[in-house]
């Protein structure tokens, strides 16, 4: 029997690589939007949380209007070709498939819109071992992943009492969102976490390669290192 029968990934930062497309849209939107020139480190404050928390931290920008502003301006150039600027995380396209073979029932939880991580999924060619894909809405609403996963437990008629249940990713935001709703956390050292952060979110295991990933997921093969504890 594997650990888990139900398996929630992320995308960005644990399934595939979207750094340039989605940091190309952001360049865009605020300076586009806003006659700011981000840096490099404020692009990638973007890698993960809300945009709600991540603007008037970074930029400043507290009005909603902005915050809506922002959004359209970003969906300019994401939604028209950047969201096909990623690359498969290497291992990734294997374990995924091996883990539906295996009969263990895929879904996808991330803040990205659903329609968007839709047709990511497809152009990677993953669609197809995916039960369902949660995601927030297009117009920029359920962003956060508390609200995400629990839209997503709830189409695919998990819960923590009934399933073995755990959620992949690679920010700290994964890991509370999973605890919210009883489930195991594992997250990547591969994604968009900045440091020090994935130590200190408490999570079920932490690893940094994707054998160790696979490890956890389904029967460990003879000869596999075993996974890094959490802090490692």
């Amino acid at each position: 029997m594997t650990p888990y029968d139900v398996v929630l990934l992320d995308l960005d930062g644990t399934i595939v690589d979207s750094a340039p497309g989605i940091q190309s849209a952001l360049r865009h939107a605020i300076t586009t939007g806003f006659g700011i020139v981000p840096t490099q480190a404020d692009l990638e404050e973007f890698m993960g949380p809300p945009l709600a928390d991540v603007l008037p931290r970074v930029f400043g920008l507290t009005d909603p209007a902005d915050e809506q502003r922002f959004f359209e301006l970003y969906c300019e150039v994401y939604f028209h070709g950047a969201e096909y600027e990623f690359d498969v995380y290497p291992g990734m396209t294997e374990l995924i498939g091996d883990l539906s073979a295996a009969g263990i029932r895929l879904a996808l939880a991330t803040a990205k819109p659903d329609e968007s991580a839709t047709r990511v999924l497809e152009h990677a060619d993953l669609l197809q071992y995916f039960t369902f894909v949660g995601g927030s809405h297009v117009d920029g609403s359920r962003q956060d992943k508390v609200d995400v996963l629990a839209h997503t437990l709830e189409q695919i008629n998990a819960e923590s009492s009934l399933h073995r249940i755990v959620l992949v990713g690679d920010r700290a935001l994964d890991e509370r969102a999973a605890r919210a709703h009883g489930a195991d956390s594992i997250l990547v050292r591969w994604g968009y976490a900045t440091p020090g952060e994935l130590d200190e979110a408490g999570a079920t295991h932490v690893v940094s390669r994707v054998d160790e990933l696979r490890t956890l997921l389904l029967p460990e093969p003879a000869g596999l290192i075993s996974p890094s504890p959490v802090g490692g």
